[in-house]
């Protein structure tokens, strides 16, 4: 348990870390304290022959202060050669060298890279940048290892620029990358850097071309790509939300699951080596740790797939020493050792989830064992797959209503046909991938089976995710509700162990603690009242919150299809909403708001205190000003962009405070 609480207090550091700026010179000194105080209670407590709990509480602080150290350390901004201190230091437009490390998934109008550079104006410099390319671009696709010179000033990441939305910019900065280039004019290829990012993108590409003789559809090709390479980038938006929406989108991201399913292959098939003895089971060690890490690297070293992999080194060393090690230290150590290596897989969803899976698996195996409801091995397979299935998804359901908002409840049924499924397509994809250089023939044969087999799985998925009365989505959750609801799993998993009478209360506890914080976080959400300008690109929508009540007036054609209309009402636990035509003029808490469409129409006897430019009205502002005198100015994101910069500079010469929501993103009053 020791490891335990290190870990646990060590991931604590990296969290105060984040949320905190503290000053590196200020988290060395608290480690080096901490550092001593462990070692002076050490040697005091050998001394001591009744054990006290300083030295275990002085360990705890030395943890806590070395994830705070070591968040510090991996902050790329810390760096002194970062490229931002390079940037402030000159305002003219910088000439950016470095290569592309690796492609992210593109989103419906660009594909995406993040971008390691190298130098700045000639000076050495570090960090990462997130480049962006428009898909019609006939230079639009970028493999890793491809050296380019940026001229242009990187801009921040785009933030949330409405409420209650997932913030990229936010995403990125746990990824140390805080600025980003759109490419398009503003930059040369420098040719190929030939480094270990190069090496591995030829070797995932030289493996994805190996299959091109089996002339598979794009659909399969990109299944295969996510299953052995890793690579998820290019399957299609309505194939992916049919996985989530069956509960079984774990399958495409390689994880403990595809890892568990190699190990246990690999186990069978070198267990002659046995016979070997001593020097049989460390060749049959080596095998399986380098066969592991060399398909860690192939698939890109994904917090889930390094994660499995590292534990499941750990289990094989422990099993070469004959070391019956405990589960949960070994969970622990593997999470440690990737804290250390890369502190912000904590914020991962992948990385969380992946533990949260994990860990729930192994604790609740002695209540899940018991099932056994057939003397058939086969029939109690397929429930231990069930069961596995629903205990994971036990585990990381909290994590999944946070972050995704919704639930497939037909999830043991998908998952009990997947999982076998997956099993044999990764041994028949892996199988297939090796004889495709060694053997055609035989790696044609097999390649049907695969092509069959992702078509069966594919259409079965479908069908399940047909079925969508069963997928409860638009959950509104918070982070008190998802710690909350980890209580109330635990307590339940505890009064199965053992149903005592501390048991039951703290079950009963932790069942009364959910409802009063699902109650004040309903209450919390109602008590406000706002008015709110959204960013929306397609339309006008304004949201006027009263109470448990909001209306939006829009002109929108399809306002049942409005991202912002769904989010904003999950987000803010909102029982009833109502559409209604957008007006010239709102009234809320005593201010006027006058808005001016593309027809440029406002009476000059209007005194608005807030004056809402939309649809790009051709009007001289200026004299709207002088006239009407609002007290505030916004320009929404139909307005076209040389308006708004026009908009912006005539308010800065009269003082009246200017907002635009493409540049700062939504305007609410309280």
């Amino acid at each position: 348990m020791i490891i335990i609480r290190i870990t646990l207090f060590f991931a604590f550091g990296i969290c105060i870390a984040y949320h905190f700026t503290l000053k590196q010179p200020l988290v060395v000194a608290l480690t080096i304290f901490a550092f001593i105080l462990t070692v002076v209670s050490y040697f005091f407590s050998l001394k001591s022959l009744v054990q006290k709990p300083f030295f275990a509480i002085s360990s705890w602080f030395f943890a806590l202060c070395l994830g705070m150290l070591s968040f510090s350390l991996h902050y790329a901004p810390n760096n002194p050669g970062h490229y931002s201190h390079l940037l402030a230091k000159n305002d003219s437009i910088p000439v950016m060298k470095g290569y592309i490390s690796e492609r992210l998934k593109p989103n419906d109008y660009n594909e995406k890279y993040f971008f390691k550079i190298q130098t700045v104006n000639n000076e050495p410099a570090t960090g990462k940048l997130l480049l962006t390319i428009a898909l019609d671009d006939d230079n639009s696709l970028l493999y890793p290892g491809d050296a380019l010179a940026l001229i242009e000033q990187p801009k921040p990441v785009t933030k949330a620029l409405n409420p209650n939305q997932f913030d990229y910019a936010a995403y990125m900065a746990k990824q140390n990358v805080f600025h980003q280039v759109k490419l398009k004019g503003n930059y040369v290829k420098l040719g190929q850097i030939k480094n270990f990012d190069f090496y591995k993108g030829e070797l995932r590409r030289s493996l994805i071309r190996s299959f091109g003789k089996h002339g598979f559809s794009a659909e399969t090709m990109n299944i295969i790509k996510a299953l052995l390479l890793g690579q998820r980038q290019d399957i299609g938006e309505e194939l992916r939300t049919s996985y989530i929406d069956a509960g079984v989108i774990h399958i495409l991201a390689i994880s403990g699951l595809h890892i568990g399913i190699l190990f246990y292959f690999l186990s069978l098939i070198l267990k002659p080596l046995n016979r070997l003895k001593k020097k049989g089971k460390l060749l049959q060690l080596l095998i399986t740790i380098g066969f592991l890490w060399s398909f860690a690297i192939i698939t890109g070293l994904a917090a889930s797939t390094v994660r499995a992999v590292v534990m499941l080194s750990f289990v094989s060393i422990g099993l070469y020493f004959n070391r019956n090690t405990n589960i949960f230290n070994t969970i622990a150590v593997s999470m440690l050792v990737l804290l250390l290596a890369k502190p912000t897989f904590l914020f991962d969803v992948g990385f969380q989830l992946s533990y949260a899976a994990v860990f729930a698996i192994v604790w609740m195996q002695p209540l899940y064992k018991k099932i056994r409801i057939s003397k058939y091995k086969a029939v109690n397979y397929f429930i231990d797959i069930v069961a596995i299935s629903f205990v994971a998804q036990l585990g990381v359901l909290p994590i999944s209503l946070y972050y995704f908002n919704q639930f497939p409840l037909l999830f043991p049924i998908a998952n009990v046909v997947v999982i076998p499924m997956v099993t044999v397509l990764l041994i028949v994809g892996i199988l297939t991938l090796v004889l495709n250089f060694i053997y055609t023939d035989l790696a044609l044969l097999t390649g049907h089976i695969l092509k069959f087999i992702i078509g069966i799985m594919n259409n079965f998925i479908k069908w399940v995710a047909s079925f969508q009365d069963f997928v409860i989505k638009e959950i509104s959750f918070t982070a008190p509700l998802m710690v909350s609801l980890y209580l109330i799993i635990i307590t339940t998993t505890l009064w199965l162990f053992k149903k005592g009478y501390k048991q039951s209360m703290a079950l009963l506890g932790s069942v009364i603690l959910f409802q009063c914080v699902y109650i004040g976080t309903k209450w919390y959400a109602k008590s406000k009242n706002e008015f709110i300008v959204f960013n929306d690109w397609n339309s006008n929508l304004i949201a006027y919150k009263n109470s448990n009540r909001v209306i939006f007036y829009t002109n929108d054609s399809a306002p049942e299809k409005n991202y912002n209309i769904s989010t904003y009402s999950k987000s803010s636990f909102i029982d009833s909403t109502a559409l209604a035509p957008l007006k010239n003029m709102l009234w809320y808490n005593q201010k006027k708001i006058l808005i001016i469409d593309s027809l440029g129409a406002y009476s000059k006897t209007m005194r608005p205190d807030i004056l809402l430019l939309t649809h790009s009205p051709k009007i001289n502002l200026d004299l709207v000003m002088n006239e009407l005198k609002p007290k505030a100015v916004i320009a929404d994101a139909s307005n076209y962009k040389s308006y708004v910069q026009r908009w912006k500079a005539t308010c800065r010469k009269k003082k009246i405070p200017f907002h635009a929501t493409a540049e700062k993103g939504f305007y609410k009053i309280e």
